[in-house]
Order: C-alpha cells, then sequence, then structure tokens
C-alpha cells in the first residue's frame, strides 16, 4: 500500500507551532557557532547586554529547544508509526528506511555545518523503536530513570567541579548529551501513546501538573545559573555554567513544551503563533535552510565573530525571510522540498495506478 504525506485535515498544527518555535531557538543558539567553532575564532567578551542575552539563553534557550526538538521527534515517530500501523505496513523495516535517510542527509549537512544534529537522532532512532509496542507506564518509567541518571550525573559533576576535583571519567561519560536527547525522544513517545497532545482538554489537568512540577525543579537550577553568573570566576566559570545550563536542560525543555501546547489551545495565542507553523511544517527543509543561509552571508560579506547581541538581530530577518518563504511554499505545495526528498527515500517512487482493461 502506498503512503501518503499527512492530510492538512489530520494536522495538528499545534505540533507544527511548536516545533517552528524551536527551530527559531535551534536558530538562535547555532548562529554563533557558524564562525565561533568551525574557525576557530574566540568568543568576544560579554558585558552590558551581551551579558544579559547570555544570561538569558543560558536560562530559555541553551539546551531547551534541542530538548523540545527531540521530544517532537519522539512524538513524531509514534505518529508515523501509527498511521503506517494503521494502513497495513510494516512499520518496523518502514521506520528503518527512514532513519537511514535521515543519516544519508546528516552525513551530507554536516560537511556544511559541523553542528549537525541529523545523524545523531538518526542512529538514536533505532534504539527507540523497541518501545514502539511498550505500554506508556514501562516508556514513562524508561525516561523517569534515564534522566535521574543523568541528572544525579550532573549533579554529581558540579559538586566536584566546585571544589576543584578533576570529574570522575565514569561521571563524565554519563555526561554525555545523547541521554537528555533519548530521553526526550521516549517523553515524545508517551506523549504520543497516552494522547497528551491529540486530546489536549481532556488531558489539560495532567499537562498543567507536569508544567508546575517541572517549574519547581527548574527555579534552584535557574538561580543556580544565576548566581554563576555574577558569583564564579576564572577557569570555573565555563564548567560550571555548562554543567548547570544541561542540569536545566530535561525539566525546562518539559515544562516549556506542557506550557506551550496549553497556551495553544486557546484560540487567540494560536492565531498569534501560527506564521511558526509554516516553517514547523517544513522542519527538516527550515533546518537545513539555515546551515545554507548562514554558509552563503558569510560567503558573501565575511561575517566573523560578533557579540551576542548582533547574532540574536541577525537572526530575525533570516528567520522571518524562511516564515515567508515556507508561507508561500505552502500556498502551492502540501510539504517542504526536504520533506519531499525525505519521504521518496523512505517510500521509494510512487507506483502508477494501471487502469483496469475495459469490459
Amino acid at each position: 500500500m502506498q503512503a501518503e504525506p499527512i492530510a492538512q485535515k489530520d494536522r495538528i498544527y499545534s505540533i507544527d507551532i511548536v516545533r517552528g518555535l524551536a527551530l527559531f531557538g535551534i536558530l538562535l543558539v547555532n548562529l554563533p557557532g557558524f564562525v565561533m567553532y568551525s574557525e576557530d575564532v574566540p568568543m568576544p567578551m560579554e558585558a552590558g547586554i551581551d551579558a544579559w542575552l547570555r544570561l538569558s539563553y543560558d536560562l530559555f534557550i541553551q539546551t531547551k529547544f534541542f530538548g523540545i526538538f527531540s521530544f517532537l521527534f519522539g512524538l513524531g515517530f509514534y505518529i508515523f508509526m501509527s498511521r503506517a500501523e494503521q494502513r497495513g505496513q510494516k512499520v518496523f523495516r518502514l521506520f528503518s528506511r527512514r532513519l537511514f535517510a535521515m543519516f544519508f542527509i546528516g552525513v551530507i549537512h554536516v560537511i556544511l555545518w559541523f553542528g549537525d544534529i541529523l545523524t545523531v537522532y538518526a542512529l538514536l532512532g533505532f534504539l527507540l523503536m523497541p518501545f514502539y509496542r511498550r505500554k506508556p507506564s514501562t516508556i514513562l518509567a524508561w525516561a523517569a530513570s534515564l534522566g535521574g541518571v543523568y541528572m544525579l550525573t550532573q549533579g554529581v559533576a558540579l559538586v566536584q567541579t566546585l571544589n576543584g576535583q578533576e570529574v570522575y571519567p565514569f561521571i563524565a561519560t554519563l555526561q554525555s548529551t545523547m541521554i537528555p536527547i533519548f530521553v526526550m525522544f521516549l517523553f515524545g513517545l508517551y506523549a504520543g501513546k497516552r494522547g497528551l497532545i491529540a486530546q489536549i482538554r481532556e488531558y489539560k489537568p495532567l499537562l498543567k501538573r507536569i508544567a508546575a512540577t517541572t517549574l519547581t525543579i527548574s527555579l534552584p537550577i535557574a538561580a543556580g545559573i544565576v548566581w554563576a553568573s555574577g558569583v564564579v570566576f576564572g577557569p570555573k566559570l565555563e564548567s560550571v555554567n555548562k554543567i548547570l545550563v544541561d542540569l536545566s536542560t530535561l525539566p525546562m525543555a518539559l515544562c516549556l513544551i506542557a506550557s506551550l501546547f496549553l497556551l495553544l489551545d486557546r484560540e487567540l495565542v494560536r492565531k498569534v503563533l501560527q506564521p511558526f507553523a509554516y516553517t514547523g511544517q517544513m522542519g527538516l527543509t527550515t533546518y537545513l535552510g539555515q546551515t545554507v543561509i548562514m554558509t552563503i552571508l558569510i560567503a558573501l560579506f565575511g561575517i566573523t565573530a560578533m557579540p551576542l547581541s548582533s547574532w540574536f538581530l541577525l537572526a530575525l530577518p533570516i528567520y522571518a525571510f524562511q516564515l515567508l518563504v515556507s508561507w508561500l511554499w505552502l500556498k502551492r505545495f502540501n510539504q517542504g522540498p526536504m520533506e519531499k526528498l525525505w519521504r521518496f527515500l523512505t517510500y521509494g517512487r510512487k507506483k502508477k495506478t494501471v487502469p483496469a482493461p475495459a469490459n
């Protein structure tokens, strides 16, 4: 049976909006890296507005929007698998082809941008498949356990760093960013299994509890980030700040996810944020397009290290341009160009229907 793109009537537009917002956050985080890390350019000293902006990034953006994006990958995995299963397709084989296609696209992308996330998602996606037929409670237990281990590990590393000790190699291994990415995959799969997003009004009380609980966990970590920005000096600063930011990833990302979907249940909020759905619906095209745009801008204008405020101001017109292009494209087509390529690599060429012979 030939699969078709998700029909417009079947789309959950709040997911597209949240994905579009996540892509803007990812752009904000990635922009400085296009020149500062790939060319070994030192980070400019941050003072004044740039220091405040850096603090805001660390509190609300850095690692959090990648966490949101990872959650949406897990949620999208469930939607893809469940709909393919309803069509009677071999879901694990089909999703494996989808992951191989993503990995192939990511390998090409990494030539332009060393910070590519597609290859990582593709490899971790294979670990997600055994959880598809598990009960929601089992998936939640795994996510909570792995997330708890990760946060405990970061806590131990923080104490050791503040005490001037070297972080134990075993602890350093468990600080890998792969763990929170996979944890958010599992949370996304759990949300799909439970129908938390598809039936959001039914699950409002649960989402409110999730938002309140994760905010409570996030607040002391956020206080630590603020404290570190003004108290910790010297070589400890970068290490302490990174650990605290990483420590805030899971609770803050979950808080933002629950809060955003609750807000998007309100018609006014949904209308205001509706433009983000265009880039969200063309998520792969938007993500790869950011690399293409920056590669062109750097080549044309010789962009080099800039203050964080300059990068922030540059991100606004870039994303506005992507919103406009996505809107214009979706007026004529039902999926982005890279989404169409991804679908072709997943399903192959659509078979032509042979008309039945006349009687």
